[in-house]
Formats: structure tokens, sequence, C-alpha cells
């Protein structure tokens, strides 16, 4: 089943257990509760997801002001009258009628009204939340992303020296017994550091394809399910890499500067 799916049932599921504690406590019958709090949750579902799916993104960030005021109210009508008709029928079937089983106190319009709206907003802060912490992710990894590709050069440290790499002249990185070891153009270099280290440093042009490989995408020549080629040079592709490497590099135009 999918997460999101998921987490919406979850969350409607501790909105069906709060309002039958809300009710249980009132009326000091749990089970009644439940039976009364199952018939209001289709309502507080409806009106919360018709308000957080629909009026806000259409009509109050799109700046329709006066539309969503009006349809707030419409909405607000149509969802008390629907608890209001909710607890008449739940009196009369459910409780017969009887007012020490069923306090009429607590199914008020006012107290349904205050427990329907609260789930609303309660929805509607939550929503914002993680909407705000997605973007926010978003924003990072594209920060990230952009500060790499900003970058033509890499350093590395290699014989207690700092060497800075052009990104252009690098091939490919092949991580050694206790060694990495990153082929230039036209020399090679070899440092203490991990592949996995130097490949976070990388922009997306360079990708994993084996456990003790990373190639430049730009300098393949050519490529298949099993290997890549490049400098004239045959490198593997990994069995755990095969799938996300050849999906990487299927469009790319091999050789391209």
């Amino acid at each position: 089943m999918n997460k999101r799916i998921s987490r919406h049932i979850a969350y409607w599921i501790l909105i069906l257990l709060f309002l039958t504690l809300f009710f249980g406590y009132k009326w000091d019958n749990h089970i009644l509760a439940f039976y009364f709090s199952s018939l209001l949750l289709p309502i507080a579902i409806g009106t919360s997801y018709f308000f957080n799916l629909y009026l806000v993104p259409n009509y109050l960030l799109t700046g329709k002001y006066w539309n969503f005021t009006l349809y707030f109210i419409y909405m607000l009508v149509v969802s008390l009258y629907l608890e209001m008709l909710v607890s008449l029928l739940s009196f009369v079937l459910i409780a017969n009628y009887k007012v020490d089983v069923m306090g009429l106190e607590s199914i008020s319009i006012f107290i349904l009204g205050v427990n329907l709206y609260l789930i609303v907003f309660v929805t509607s802060f939550i929503r914002i939340v993680l909407q705000f912490r997605e973007k926010s992710q978003m924003v990072n990894s594209l920060r990230s992303e952009l500060e790499k590709k900003q970058k033509d050069r890499i350093q590395i440290r290699a014989n207690r020296k700092n060497h800075h790499i052009p990104l252009d002249e690098l091939l490919y990185i092949e991580s050694l017994d206790d060694y990495v070891k990153l082929v230039l153009i036209k020399s090679e270099i070899t440092t203490r550091e991990k592949i996995t280290k130097l490949h976070s440093k990388l922009p997306d042009k360079f990708l994993r394809i084996h456990r003790s490989f990373v190639v430049n995408k730009e300098k393949v020549q050519s490529y298949s399910k099993s290997q890549v080629m490049i400098n004239d040079l045959s490198i593997p592709i990994g069995r755990t890499y095969k799938k996300s490497a050849v999906e990487a590099l299927h469009g790319h135009k091999p050789g391209r500067e």
C-alpha cells in the first residue's frame, strides 16, 4: 500500500479514537461513542479534504478571498447540518430517545462545530508543516546540487599535499585495496580517501557503476549492460548498480564533452 495512503488511514484512525474518547468521557459509554464517532467521521474527512484540497489551493492561495469566504460559509452550513442529522439519527436509533444515555448538551451544534473545525484546522496545520518540510528538503537538495555544479575542481589530499583536480580532466575513479586512484586524461593521482566520500563531492555527471568505480558520464565512449568504455578501457558495471547505471547512461550521448 502507498505510504501516503497508509499515513492518511492512520491519521483518521487517530481522529476516530479522539472522538470516541471525547464523547465516551461525556456519556460514560465508549461503545455508543464509537458508533456515534464512526457516523461523524465521514463528515470530518469530507470537510477536511474539501477545505484543504479544494478551497485553500483554488481560492485562498490564488487571492480569490470573496469566493473563499462564500464557499467556506456554504461548507460550514452544510457540514453542521449533516452533523445535526447524524446527532438526531443517533439519538433516535442508537440511544433510543434516552437522554441519560446520550447527553444532549454534548451533541449541541456548538460542541459538534468546535470538534469538527478543530479537526479541519489541525489537519490543515499538519499539511502546512509537512509541505514546508518537503519544500525545505527540496531547496536544500537543489542548493547542494547547484554548489556541486558550480565547482569545476575537486580538492584531493594525496602525498600530504592538497591537489586541485579539474573535473573536465577526470575520467574515472577506482577503489583499490587500501587507496583510491583518480585517472585523469594525462595523469593519475592516488589518495587514501574513500571512494564514497569522493563521489559525494562530485556533481551528477559522475556516476557510480560499481563498488570500485565512479565514472565521468561525459567521457563514456560506449556502454552495455555489463561495461562502459572510457579512453579505450573497459570498466565493469556491478550487478548492484546495473539498473541505475544503465538508466543514467540511457540517452546520454557517448563521448560528449
